[in-house]
């Protein structure tokens, strides 16, 4: 009986082995998992941004996010928000921040847990009224394990983040275009926070 658990137990350990010197042959034990997700959109940019950081969007289309703390300001560098994620079943609550907010061509934002932190890139690049949104993430992870598991969770994270914007894409696109403001008089162009000033005379 001890020979047969002494038999398994180094066949378990020598599986072991091989299965670590296989994921650290394929790129695991790094401390960053990157992907990348690229999609065009049939509107303009100034349309496909607020969908980014807006949590009523938000939750139309990233994939596993359960809840978003309502915003209380206007977004900006610096702002922190607090959502929570589900991923393969796990609940994670995570602190979301802006660390770059150039509507409507980039947003670059830093989540916060915990066992992992997520830097995502996110830039739009208009032509003829349509954008094309790309999308890249750069994960790092502390438990060993994780880092292992680089190159399989590569793959679903790719996966995850192509149909998250395909669902994006379907939204904007069905979603009604917004009327642009009427200038107020003397007003060359449309009004708003963006506008330029009434010429006064």
């Amino acid at each position: 009986m001890i020979k047969w658990l002494v038999r398994l137990g180094s066949a378990v350990g020598l599986l072991l082995i091989v299965f670590v010197g296989v994921m650290l042959l394929l790129g695991g034990g790094g401390r960053a998992l990157r992907t990348e997700a690229r999609i065009d959109i049939a509107r303009p940019a100034a349309v496909v941004f607020p969908w980014l950081v807006e949590g009523p969007k938000l939750h139309k289309w990233v994939s596993g996010l359960e809840s978003f703390e309502p915003q209380n300001s206007e977004p900006q560098v610096g702002q922190k928000v607090q959502m929570v994620l589900v991923r393969d079943g796990h609940r994670y609550e995570v602190t979301r921040e802006f660390t770059a907010y150039t509507p409507p061509t980039l947003l670059h934002v830093q989540l916060e847990h915990s066992e992992f932190s997520d830097q995502i890139e996110y830039t739009l690049v208009e032509h003829d009224g349509a954008t094309t949104l790309t999308e890249r993430s750069t994960a790092h992870y502390k438990d060993l394990l994780y880092r292992l598991l680089v190159p399989l969770l590569s793959r679903d994270t790719e996966r995850s983040m192509n149909e998250s914007l395909a669902t994006l894409k379907a939204l904007v696109e069905t979603d009604p275009m917004p009327i642009p403001p009427h200038p107020l008089p003397g007003q060359k162009g449309f009004h708003g926070c963006c506008a330029p000033e009434p010429e006064h005379k």
